[in-house]
């Protein structure tokens, strides 16, 4: 899957402008002109300042009005910020990812942003050029692999330019934003990619070429040497496919320091097994390898960014389907590190692929462990489709994923482990059963289910099952895979010490 990429650049303010397009952003309450702009609106026929006497333009938030100056071929976008005081950057990504799309869609290959029209004492320059490159290349994302039908009318942008009087070098902002982006937007490419196409082994030879051209490690162990490391539960899920299950592990060396481990879940299609999923809750599976695939492009970004740290990323990948060998409720099975596991519904099938990848990882002794998992719907009974729970055994480790989440924007709630729990997932018949089946606390029951796989380390849970789909196509959302927790693990992997 080949990317059309989009090139971002700073430069300093000129009296003339290069672009097709030019952005300008105001704030409701501060509708005025530096000398630099008064300048270059001079040039421009006073192009950006009669709309706003005309009142046609007023700042509102989300505001754009399109001006055109035919007399210099310059398509004008003014974009309303609202009020100075009320401005976020979580606000100005969804503006600035609108005001993106708006531009691509109106065929422009480039387009510069006037960053003097806005500056504000409340938003560091650093951080505001960051999350519009951001938010630009999230923004313009789309999904065209398989349209086959006029291609040659596709748009893309090619070219960002950031204007600023500033003289400093933001170079790191626009590295660090432009390889964030890039995870995402792949994150988001295969797990769009069709379960047909998009099978266990696919992905994993897609890992194969990820970690050639990123100087990773990997290693990809097929169903018989799965089996021989007597992985029970996650060769359970996997027997009733025709697809055969692989087990990837990518391994990036930035420090001599003990590794940290990410284990993303990675069920290419999900059926249910035999309890099989209803319609319309069985569209869509193909996002339950959402957390697999974001931690494939994590560790790729690492690489990338050259982070001082050391990661290894586990992803058990297999399709839980409906089949004669298929595994059954009331089945008991052994996981790789020996506890025995009751079967009571086949439809929550991730928990058991990811304890026998949870313990595996210990044999790395890392320092953390991070799983990415879309575990449950219940995380949509928690936080709807706004937030993502997670859960976590370590102070520090919440600590990193609260600060990351302020900074990344992906909202981020913590769910409570305590010990009662422990008291639905007891099983008459083996040393565990995987589900509560009171259906309670499901969120939180899965946590606790895998608790029993990462021994003393400190350990987080992150539940995308809900965030890791949008059914909406605004601001940096497309409709389709979101790209759920590349943004916050990156975040908290660049301040990790």
């Amino acid at each position: 899957m080949e990317r059309q990429t989009t090139s971002v650049k700073v430069i300093k303010l000129e009296k003339e402008a290069k672009d097709n397009t030019l952005v300008f952003c105001f704030f409701k309450d501060k509708l005025v002109f530096s000398k630099s702009l008064e300048e270059l609106d001079r040039n421009l026929d006073n192009a950006i300042s009669n709309p706003i006497k005309n009142k046609h333009f007023k700042g509102e938030k989300s505001e754009i009005r399109e001006v055109y100056a035919h007399k210099h071929m310059k398509n004008i976008l003014l974009v309303g910020l609202g009020e100075e005081q009320k401005l976020t950057f979580d606000v100005l990504k969804n503006i600035i990812a609108d005001a993106s799309k708006k531009i691509r869609n109106n065929g422009a290959e480039n387009f510069s942003i006037f960053l003097d029209s806005f500056t504000s004492n409340r938003l560091n320059e650093a951080d505001v050029i960051e999350n519009l490159v951001l938010s630009s290349l999230m923004g313009m994302y789309q999904f065209t692999e398989f349209k086959t039908k006029d291609r040659d009318k596709i748009k893309n942008v090619r070219q960002i330019t950031l204007i600023t009087n500033s003289n400093k070098n933001f170079d790191s902002q626009i590295r660090y934003a432009s390889v964030v982006a890039d995870a995402v937007n792949k994150t988001r490419d295969l797990v769009n990619t069709p379960p047909n196409i998009a099978t266990p082994e696919f992905v994993a030879n897609y890992a194969k070429e990820l970690a050639r051209k990123s100087g990773l490690k990997c290693a990809v162990f097929d169903e018989k040497q799965v089996e021989k490391m007597k992985m029970g539960c996650f060769i359970g899920v996997a027997q009733g496919s025709a697809n055969k299950p692989r087990l990837v592990v990518l391994e990036y060396n930035g420090s001599s320091k003990k590794p940290i481990a990410i284990v993303g879940k990675g069920v290419t299609f999900d059926s249910g097994g035999l309890n099989v999923k209803p319609y319309p809750y069985i569209l869509n599976m193909k996002d339950d390898k959402g957390g697999a695939v974001a931690a494939m492009h994590i560790i790729e970004a690492c690489s990338k960014l050259k982070l001082p740290l050391s990661l290894v990323v586990i992803t058990p990948l297999c399709e839980n389907m409906i089949d004669a060998a298929s595994y059954r409720p009331d089945d008991v099975l052994k996981a790789y590190n020996g506890t025995t596991v009751e079967v009571k519904n086949t439809d929550a099938e991730g928990r058991l692929i990811l304890a026998d990848a949870l313990s595996y990882t210990l044999s790395f002794k890392p320092q953390a462990i991070i799983d990415i998992a879309t575990l449950t719907g219940a995380s949509f009974v928690a936080l709807g489709y706004i937030g993502t729970p997670f859960l976590t055994t370590d102070e520090k480790l919440r600590d990193r994923i609260k600060s990351a989440s302020e900074k990344s924007l992906e909202r981020m709630w913590e769910l409570p482990l305590w010990p009662e729990y422990e008291e639905n997932i007891k099983s008459d018949v083996a040393d565990i059963k995987h589900l509560s089946e009171e259906g309670d606390a499901g969120v939180i029951i899965g946590a606790t289910f895998l608790k029993n796989f990462v021994g003393d380390v400190p350990w987080a849970h992150i539940d995308i099952g809900t965030t890791v789909w949008s059914k909406v196509e605004k601001g940096i959302l497309t409709k389709g895979a979101t790209g759920a927790s590349v943004r916050l693990v990156l975040e908290m992997l660049r301040n990790w010490k």
